[in-house]
């Protein structure tokens, strides 16, 4: 059996703590449970770090000044992960880090900014590489493009598999995203109550992504340059990363 189990057991739960599923496949080669499990359930991986599984992750960080959060799920996930997140942790989230534009990473976005308006809290800054905004905005020209391919790419993904996948939002791009406040090109430093942190620009599985060094804690923020497959060979949308501002007339 490889790594990603037949889609039936997508969500079966064999190993709780995913850091001791993590060990077994790496260190023990063992494969025979669901490794990217979609359950909007927190873990807590080591004091002041958690992650909730979900479509897709967020990893959170717990400072003197509140949050600092990786990424923030999907549309359709982002509520049931910032409710997961609240039962960790009820101070403000002061930083969104997004590692790539993917909508599975930002698209929940606006269930946190709607939490921090409940709770009287200032929005988080939203940061992110330069070519996150650029991948966004292409995304919206792009609206009815997308939302087809997405049908094709994930129309056979069962409802009760909690993605979200088959539930149609009326615009590609979330109305109510955050889009980044900061963005940086090459590498860029962040320090939030007395946690240090160290983004980093990698071209993988896109153009636009963010890898993250903690040296305190000795931590590694990957996002989706590292996957439970590889290798990572891509998707129908990959042809809209090919197109350049001067070759879209979509629209038109």
């Amino acid at each position: 059996m490889g790594l990603h189990p037949k889609p039936r057991d997508l969500n079966k739960v064999v190993t709780d703590n995913p850091l001791e599923l993590s060990s077994k496949v790496i260190d023990e080669c063992a494969t025979v449970e669901p490794t990217n499990r979609v359950t909007n359930k927190l873990s807590e991986l080591a004091d002041d770090i958690a992650i909730v599984e979900s479509f897709s992750h967020m990893v959170a960080f717990r400072t003197e000044e509140g949050l600092v959060l990786f990424d923030a799920s999907g549309k359709q996930s982002g509520v049931a992960v910032v409710d997961s997140l609240r039962k960790w942790d009820t101070d403000r989230v002061h930083s969104l880090v997004y590692t790539h534009g993917h909508l599975d990473h930002v698209g929940g976005s606006g269930a946190l900014i709607a939490d921090a308006e409940s709770r009287n809290f200032e929005n988080p800054t939203v940061f992110g590489h330069e070519n996150v905004p650029k991948r966004l905005e292409r995304y919206q020209r792009t609206d009815g493009w997308n939302t087809i391919i997405n049908q094709r790419q994930f129309g056979g993904v069962s409802p009760r598999h909690g993605m979200g996948l088959t539930t149609r939002s009326a615009s590609f791009v979330p109305e109510d995203m955050a889009w980044p406040d900061v963005v940086y090109q090459d590498e860029m430093k962040l320090s939030v109550g007395g946690l240090d942190i160290e983004f980093n620009h990698g071209k993988g599985e896109t153009d636009d992504h963010t890898w993250a060094w903690v040296p305190k804690t000795k931590t590694l923020v990957t996002g989706d340059l590292v996957l439970w497959v590889f290798p990572n060979a891509g998707n129908p949308q990959k042809v809209s990363g090919t197109l350049s501002n001067g070759q879209m007339h979509y629209g038109k």
